[in-house]
C-alpha cells in the first residue's frame, strides 16, 4: 500500500463551485476540446502529440494547468477532474479537481477563463513515482466532466509532453533519484 507516498502521488484541492455561475446546460455532450493555459494566461487547444508548457504554482512546484471547452448555452461550471498518468505503469502522476468555470463565446463554444481558480491546476513536479523525468517525456492527461453534483458528463485524453521553460523547472521535473 502507498499510503505514506499518497502526498507525493496527488494532490487534491477541490475548489468551491462559484454561486453567480449557472451549472452548464450543454449543447453537446459529444463536442469536447482539451486545453491548456500558458504561464502567460494564454489559453490554448491540446490533443495527442502536444506539447503544454509547465508553469510555477504559488505553492512551490510546476503544474499543469488544464481543462476542456465544451458547446454551452451561456457562461456556466462544471466539476472538472484532471489527471496525468505515467504510460509505462499507469501510476497517477498528479490528480486535482475542481470547478471549471467557462464564458460562452459567439461561436458557440463555452471556454474556461483565465486564472488559476478557473480550471484544474495539476501538480506534477517534483514527482517521486514517475518512471521518468516529467519534462520532455510523453504522459497521459484525463479530463471529466461533471455535473456539480458529481453525476459524469464526459471524459477526454490525450498523449502530452509536459515541457519546462527553464532550468529550474527541468531540475524541479527530472526523473525520480535524479540529482535536482
Amino acid at each position: 500500500m502507498l499510503l505514506k507516498s499518497a502526498p507525493l502521488l496527488l494532490l487534491v484541492l477541490a475548489g468551491c463551485p462559484n454561486p453567480e455561475l449557472p451549472e452548464c446546460n450543454l449543447l453537446s455532450t459529444t463536442d469536447i476540446v482539451l486545453v491548456a493555459s500558458d504561464p502567460n494566461s494564454v489559453i490554448s487547444d491540446i490533443g495527442d502529440g502536444s506539447q503544454v508548457t509547465l508553469m510555477p504554482a504559488p505553492q512551490g512546484g510546476h503544474i499543469l494547468l488544464v481543462g476542456a471547452r465544451v458547446r454551452a448555452a451561456n457562461d456556466c461550471q462544471l466539476a472538472a477532474t484532471a489527471s496525468l498518468r505515467d504510460p509505462t505503469n499507469q501510476r497517477v502522476i498528479g490528480l486535482e479537481q475542481r470547478p471549471l468555470l467557462l464564458e460562452k463565446r459567439a461561436d458557440g463554444w463555452a471556454v474556461p477563463q483565465q486564472g488559476l481558480n478557473a480550471m484544474p491546476n495539476v501538480a506534477v513536479c517534483p514527482n517521486g513515482v514517475a518512471s521518468t523525468s516529467i519534462d520532455g517525456h510523453p504522459f497521459l492527461l484525463e479530463v471529466s466532466l461533471a455535473t456539480l453534483d458529481g453525476a459524469p458528463i464526459v471524459t477526454a485524453s490525450a498523449m502530452i509532453t509536459p515541457t519546462c521553460a527553464d532550468t529550474y523547472c527541468s531540475g524541479d521535473c527530472a526523473a525520480p533519484g535524479a540529482a535536482r
